[in-house]
């Protein structure tokens, strides 16, 4: 079977093109500390290693986002 090249990349612009952008929040949590760039956020049993986490707008406006790393049980450690 030969693949066109042309073909496979009509399907993948259709189905980018039809993606939303829509997010959901799941579960909130607070921050316990900030330091040397990691934040230790209690409060989120539900998200996995690798997941991105929003934390609220500052000042400007403008909200941050973390990577979560470190699954603990009683806390995660995000960048």
């Amino acid at each position: 079977m030969q693949l066109n090249p042309a073909e496979i990349s009509e399907l993948l612009k259709s189905r980018i093109e039809g993606l939303s952008g829509q997010a959901d929040i799941r579960n909130q949590g607070t921050v316990v500390s900030v330091t040397d760039g990691i934040c230790r956020v209690h409060g989120l049993s539900n998200v996995m290693q690798g997941e991105m986490l929003e934390f609220p707008a500052s000042a400007d406006g403008a909200p941050s986002f973390g990577l979560a790393l470190n699954l603990e049980r009683d806390s995660v450690g995000a960048v």
